[in-house]
């Protein structure tokens, strides 16, 4: 029997609107140009850029996961912090995730770095630190479901 993850999933169903109309754009984009197979060549350009740019932005964010599933917990907080200073510093990538990293979650990079830290430092029993992002995703999200906790 495996071991229950702790772990919180939200799509956004709004966020597959600008998807498919991307797909679309690159696939029109591609026809105009006068390209044989433009919708299997836009539906691959899509793809690529889509990994690529997961790959590529949110740094961080990935390192901060690879570190959780290490269960390196103090390396995946300092990671998940990071992703934080860096989608608060670039809040416009943050914000219009659905278009720049193909992103259908619901929560924003900032607010799922939070939640992944406060996790992180409550499974080191590191109260202090958990107190002070917890308030932190409070006042910056008060409606997700860690801020009630």
């Amino acid at each position: 029997m495996g071991k229950k993850k702790n772990t919180i999933h939200k799509i956004s169903y709004a966020a597959i609107i600008p998807q498919i109309a991307l797909l679309f754009l690159f696939a029109l984009i591609l026809q105009q140009l006068g390209i044989n197979n433009s919708w299997l060549l836009g539906l691959s350009l899509y793809l690529l850029l889509s990994g690529y740019m997961k790959i590529l932005v949110p740094k961080s964010h990935r390192k901060g996961l690879f570190y959780l599933r290490k269960r390196e917990l103090e390396g995946a907080a300092f990671a998940f912090q990071k992703s934080y200073v860096f989608f608060s510093k670039y809040s416009w990538i943050d914000k219009y995730r659905a278009f720049v990293l193909f992103s259908l979650s619901e929560y924003s990079y900032k607010e799922m770095a939070l939640m992944n830290i406060i996790y992180c430092y409550e499974q080191l029993g590191n109260k202090s630190k958990v107190n002070e992002f917890h308030n932190r995703l409070k006042k910056e999200y008060p409606e997700n479901p860690y801020s009630k906790k």
